[in-house]
Order: structure tokens, then sequence, then C-alpha cells
């Protein structure tokens, strides 16, 4: 079953110095476009630079990124933000979508506020997504929501905690979702 959508969503994801977003870096940043046809193209990693990085030791565990091969490589947060905004305008003012995603939007306020101007008000999360779709009883409960759950569910290849990994991941499993959602509209007869 092809997936068509009838606007492009771009799927983001973060990485973090840590938990809080009020101590806490933004470290990086990925993103790809899910575009109408069901495919996923224009990816882009972004790396924040900061003057000083409270980071949780955890944090930088789990990711994997070198504080310092990171700041060689990264851009200051003004440069950032004009990247995200240029990466939306070449698709045009569309949803943004995430997994776990209030967690993303935490970290990505501070640095784009005017985040509803340069994308659409609301978003698409995976994990509440796949929530309902398990008490609907069309994914397994078995399954679980974790991103990785999902990947290994629906076969999905999938290197966790790297930005654009997980957004490209986010994305896959979007469109999994999906065919599920509308074999199971289909199956009722609406």
């Amino acid at each position: 079953m092809s997936i068509t959508l009838r606007q492009p969503i771009i799927f983001l994801d973060v990485e973090t110095g840590g938990r809080d977003s009020a101590r806490h870096p933004l470290l990086t940043i990925g993103a790809v476009t899910l575009g109408e046809d069901g495919l996923i193209s224009r990816p882009i990693h972004l790396r924040v630079k900061h003057t000083d990085y409270c980071v949780e030791p955890g944090a930088l565990a789990v990711t994997g990124i070198n504080i310092v091969e990171h700041d060689r490589a990264a851009q200051r947060p003004e440069e950032i933000a004009d990247a995200l905004r240029e990466y939306a305008a070449g698709v045009g003012r569309v949803m943004l979508g995430g997994h776990n995603f209030g967690f993303d939007l935490r970290f990505l306020r501070p640095l784009l506020p005017d985040i509803r101007k340069v994308f659409r008000s609301g978003h698409v999360d995976t994990k509440l997504t796949a929530q309902f779709l398990i008490h609907a009883g069309l994914l397994p409960h078995g399954v679980g929501t974790p991103l990785a759950q999902l990947t290994e569910h629906f076969g999905i290849e999938y290197t966790a905690h790297d930005a654009l990994e997980d957004a490209t991941a986010t994305a896959r499993v979007y469109v999994e979702l999906l065919r599920l959602a509308r074999a199971g509209i289909q199956a009722t007869g609406d």
C-alpha cells in the first residue's frame, strides 16, 4: 500500500547535553522531509556551538558526542536558527514531526523563538500515534512505544542517538504507522 500525504512533514530530532532544557545545551539537530509521496529527502545535521557546555556525562555516553570535536564543527546558535528557517522555507510552512516530541520542542523553542512562524502549529508525534494504534488494536501491545522497539517491529535498520538517524527512523516509523491506520480503516469498510 503506497502512502500519500496531504503535505510534507519535516521530522526533527535533537541530541542534548542532558534532560533539563534550562541547564543543558542543545547539541545537535537532525531533520528530514517526508514528502507527499511518502519518500524521505533533504537530510540535514546541524551542530550547535555554545560558550559553556553544562553536560551530563551520562548524556554524552548515550549520544557518543565528544564535546571537543563537537565544538570544532559546531556553528553559533544564530546560524543554526537561520539554517532551520532556510530548511523550512525550502518546503513551505509545514508541520513538524518527531518521537516523544515534547522533549525536542523544549530545546528548540529557545533556539527558534519564532517557531510558530516557521512551522505550522501542532506536530506529529510517533510515540503518541503508536500508543493510539496499540489501544485501537492495530499495533500489538507487546511492541511498546520506544523508537528502538518500533523500528525493530517494522524491520527498520536503526542506530539510536544520532539526531539525523533518529529523525530518519522516526519518519520511516510514521509511514509504517500510517499504513497500519489506513489498513485498519479499510478493514472496517469506512
